[in-house]
């Protein structure tokens, strides 16, 4: 349920179409969605390593869903979109223990030998973190 099970009425759609998703969670039916982002198969995505992890929040990359009454296609996810997010999105090690296991990026940061540590950095680049 991720947001929804906090999110329960939007600004512009009320608890009508949020309501729809949390009687299927609660009666433990599947929800029927319909799929704005469609990754090929080849492709593995986590929502908890770029939301929980990274601190990014769904506008980033959805747009103003907020003002949205549904869900609509905010950007084309390609690669090179990810892999350019990916070169210049800088990683927030402080106060973030997901990062804590990368000790020389830490070390050079509080020493002020780097001032930012970027998703490339932390191998965000390589093709087997996102391709299988």
């Amino acid at each position: 349920m991720n947001c929804h099970l906090l999110v329960r009425n939007g600004t512009r759609s009320g608890a009508f179409e949020i309501a729809k998703v949390i009687s299927d969670y609660e009666e433990m039916r599947p929800v029927e969605w319909i799929k704005v982002y469609n990754l090929p198969d080849h492709v593995f995505f986590s929502h908890a390593q770029h939301v929980g992890a990274g601190g990014i929040s769904c506008q980033e990359c959805h747009g103003p869903v907020e003002k949205m009454d549904r869900i609509s296609l905010a950007d084309e996810l390609t690669m090179g979109w990810c892999i350019n997010c990916h070169r210049t999105k800088h990683v927030n090690f402080q106060n973030n223990k997901f990062y804590s296991e990368y000790k020389n990026l830490t070390d050079k940061i509080r020493k002020g030998e780097a001032d930012s540590v970027t998703v490339e950095n932390i191998g965000g680049t390589e093709c087997m973190k996102c391709h299988y």
